[in-house]
């Protein structure tokens, strides 16, 4: 059977798929579709997970019928309580082998396969949404993504297209990208790009179907998935405030727990950040942060009183160790001397007799019935002896006559 890796980009209106043949998803195009989400009011909540299962069971049977093996399947979803949907939706259907990405995530794969088939060592991205875009990098070598800046869009479309056109300048960066890769999500690539090509030196590649390009990218992440587990960790990595300065903006509607880029919602909270961004401080390094007891007095430029305190009190800190360590060596001392006879004497724990276990006393049998007593026979008595008879007395002599 020949492998193929199936990719999915759902959206809350649409879902779109695409068979790429492969066991990295870097072949021909075997086949793609894509069909709406019913978004009315009477319609149950999660249609769009559901019918993403669905539609991958379906077409595990119908490429098991074509003679072809799916070996993976990757998801790029823009909706984090659709992804959980989905994620349980899957588990209850007990579907395998299936990689839930964000469509950020998906479009860096994406560009990451660029970089490979252009042989540049490292790609800039722009992801366009609605509402925002993100400019990163890419490294070609492992996905790991750096330099990663997210603005939001103005309401305008003239003025969302300049601010598009000054975030396409990549070649600024420091990283010093080789190329650029635009891919978007609900926008109109072709539309755009002709102003972006013209603002940048770098190459400007779009996919040929822009549209399916989510898709496809999430299609390259399942079948590179231990690898694309490694760039996601660079990624997190690269965005901890613990590592540098990092724009709280960055990653606003990517991750679960955080509002979608789509909805309105989405435009009041993050422009309120924005202006709490600009008016408070940068989110850098802790080691960059302000000590707390910054203004406090330290002993640098201290007088000879305030000297005098802190020699007295270094002497009376080694005077303490001193006595201490004497104290410690002769309790050792003394451990040691009374160890030979502390040996010579009975341990409670020797010579201890474990009485053997009582055997467990045998299950009781069924019930006997009573037997009658049987008397024993007794011995038969001596037959009592007869008396003789007594004797006849001869009769009297007869009288004379």
């Amino acid at each position: 059977m020949v492998g193929i890796v199936l990719g999915v980009s759902m959206t809350p209106t649409k879902v779109r798929m695409v068979l790429v043949e492969g066991e990295c998803a870097d072949g021909v195009t075997v086949d793609e579709d894509d069909f709406d989400v019913d978004t009315q009011r009477t319609a149950a909540p999660g249609t769009a997970p559901n019918e993403v299962v669905s539609a991958i069971l379906g077409t595990r049977e119908g490429a098991t019928e074509g003679g072809y093996q799916l070996l993976s399947t990757g998801v790029a979803w823009t909706d984090h309580v659709e992804a959980a949907m989905l994620r349980d939706a899957l588990i209850a259907h007990k579907v395998e082998n299936v990689m839930l990405v964000s469509a950020f995530m998906a479009a860096a794969a994406l560009t990451q396969a660029v970089g490979d088939a252009t042989n540049y060592t490292r790609t800039a991205l722009l992801f366009v949404e609605p509402y925002s875009a993100t400019l990163a990098v890419v490294d070609t070598a492992d996905g790991s993504v750096s330099e990663v800046r997210r603005r939001v869009l103005a309401d305008d479309e003239d003025e969302a297209v300049a601010e598009l056109v000054d975030m396409a300048a990549a070649e600024a960066l420091e990283t010093h990208p080789e190329g650029l890769v635009l891919v978007g999500s609900g926008v109109d690539i072709p539309l755009i790009k002709p102003a972006l090509e013209a603002a940048t030196s770098l190459e400007l590649s779009v996919p040929d179907e822009p549209e399916m390009a989510l898709a496809r990218g999430a299609a390259l992440a399942a079948a590179n998935a231990p690898l694309f587990a490694s760039s996601t960790a660079a990624l997190a990595y690269a965005l901890d405030p613990g590592t540098g300065e990092v724009d709280p903006l960055v990653l606003a509607g990517q991750y679960p727990g955080l509002v979608p880029g789509y909805r309105p919602e989405y435009r009041s909270h993050i422009a309120a950040l924005a202006a709490d961004v600009d008016q408070g401080k940068t989110n850098v390094a802790y080691s960059a942060v302000a000590d707390d007891d910054a203004d406090a007095k330290t002993l640098i430029g201290l007088d000879e009183r305030a000297r005098r305190r802190k020699s007295l009190l270094l002497v009376s800190s080694t005077l303490a160790v001193i006595f201490i360590a004497a104290v410690v060596a002769l309790e050792i001392a003394l451990a040691i001397s009374i160890r030979p006879t502390v040996a010579l004497r009975p341990s409670p724990n020797e010579n201890i007799v474990v009485p053997a276990p009582t055997p467990a006393p045998p299950k009781p049998g069924p019930p006997v019935q009573a037997q009658p007593k049987i008397a024993p026979p007794q011995p038969l008595a001596a037959p009592r002896p007869v008396a003789p008879p007594a004797p006849i007395a001869p009769p009297p002599p007869a009288a004379p006559p």
